[in-house]
């Protein structure tokens, strides 16, 4: 408990560096970011997977890991109709080191049923990939997955007259990042998303 007092809550090992022993934030890699939906959450929600990279990359930048410019990817991924393939693509096409993959299958943040209702609610895949060069091929090579599950508030959801829904939306895409960059970077245990 002294310990606590004096230098505050410990660091926590992230994930990504658990699985693979190696720290984005001390080492010098480029990492490029990327995140993807189904066209039934696009149709919807249609600037989500640029929101999401937008944060995901600002928290990562703000915890000392090396990301590439979230433009270049976008006016990528616009000049190739939105769509990638696979992984090599990214690996091809950019000097990345590492590439974060963020694929979210379900998003939304209405209660269902409840149109004076609000709670956020996500499911998806988070992956990385390193890129390494074989036979003068660049590949991406899997080396973290993680299922990433989402629920915000836990217990009761938020009426729309104590916030509106575009407020709620935000802070909610907030934490979505902020769950998702904790994959990546190391954090202090009692350190509130």
């Amino acid at each position: 408990m002294a310990g606590k007092m004096f230098f505050g809550d410990p660091l926590q090992t992230c994930e990504f560096s658990r699985t693979t022993k190696v720290d984005l934030s001390e080492e010098d890699k480029k990492v490029l970011v990327i995140c993807s939906t189904p066209e039934s959450i696009r149709s919807d929600y249609p600037s989500l997977n640029y929101d999401l990279l937008e944060q995901i990359t600002y928290r990562l930048r703000r915890n000392d890991v090396n990301v590439m410019d979230t433009g270049k990817v976008a006016t990528w991924l616009d000049d190739n109709g939105g769509v990638w393939n696979n992984v090599d693509e990214l690996a091809e096409n950019f000097d990345a080191d590492y590439i974060i993959h963020v694929d979210i299958d379900e998003f939304d943040y209405r209660e269902p049923n409840s149109p004076n209702l609000l709670r956020g609610k996500a499911f998806g895949t988070v992956s990385a990939y390193e890129v390494r060069e074989i036979d003068g091929i660049k590949r991406a090579l899997e080396v973290f997955a993680s299922e990433y599950t989402s629920e915000y508030p836990s217990h009761l959801p938020v009426s729309i007259e104590s916030e509106s829904p575009k407020v709620f939306r935000k802070k909610y895409l907030d934490r979505i990042a902020d769950q998702i960059g904790r994959f990546f970077y190391n954090y202090r245990t009692g350190a509130d998303i």
